[in-house]
């Protein structure tokens, strides 16, 4: 039982209020959510660990249904959902773009500079409006383990460009960029794509998780993680 009087008690209150209030003021983070032409799985994992503490904005293709706005409305309630076309009102300044899923070609084009698709644009836009850009890990194309060396590190060599342009790959959340050395960043990105060896920290792993892998590959999994069908 605390030993308080009356005007102590009243300062103690409105110290609360004040701070509080100040929170509430805080502006929230403009983040926008970049989605390629298909609607993927991983969408719906990333989609369902956004808080509304972000002011979260989905860009969209202007051909999608009814079907994929109500899964994302359904994965994110208060995500915001606008089409590519009514994106070119919308400013980069100050915001945090993230591309949950990227295909190798759109990795190679944003390293090249090349802004032939939608997605390789709105990249460019942000470079020159000097936003952050945030690319997950998990979402990266995976090699097949087929390809030949001097393929795989010209690609390699995509990732390490974007790393050179101040871009973020990594896992989520990410508060800004995260402090890590380029070695160990790019060392993420091999891993991230090789086939031999997956490192995945999902609690839960389902039957459709593992389509994406082929036979023989070696995932690694945290003790408490649920496998189920």
């Amino acid at each position: 039982m605390l030993d308080i009087n009356g005007t102590e008690f009243r300062e103690m209150v409105l110290r609360v209020i004040r701070q509080v209030m100040e929170e509430e003021k805080q502006e929230k983070r403009r983040l926008y959510v970049v989605f390629e032409n298909s609607f993927d799985v991983r969408y719906d994992s990333f989609l369902h660990i956004l808080t509304d503490r972000d002011e979260v904005t989905a860009v969209i293709p202007d051909e999608w249904s009814t079907v994929q706005i109500s899964r994302i409305q359904a994965d994110c309630p208060f995500c915001k959902i606008v089409s590519r076309t009514a994106s070119a009102n919308l400013h980069a300044e100050g915001s945090l773009t993230v591309y949950p899923v990227t295909s190798r070609s759109f990795i190679a084009k944003a390293a090249l500079c090349i802004s032939d698709t939608f997605e390789a644009r709105w990249f460019a836009k942000c470079m020159e409006a000097g936003a952050s850009v945030h690319i997950l890990l998990s979402g990266l194309q995976r090699f097949t383990g087929k390809e030949p060396e001097a393929y795989v590190q010209r690609v390699l060599s995509y990732y390490r460009m974007l790393l050179q342009y101040d871009v973020s790959i990594g896992a989520w959340p990410c508060a800004s960029f995260p402090t890590v050395s380029d070695s160990r960043k790019k060392n993420a990105i091999q891993t991230a794509c090789r086939p031999d060896m997956i490192e995945t920290k999902n609690r839960l792993i389902t039957a459709s998780d593992l389509d994406a892998y082929r036979d023989g590959q070696s995932i690694a999994v945290a003790s408490d993680t649920i496998v189920t069908a």
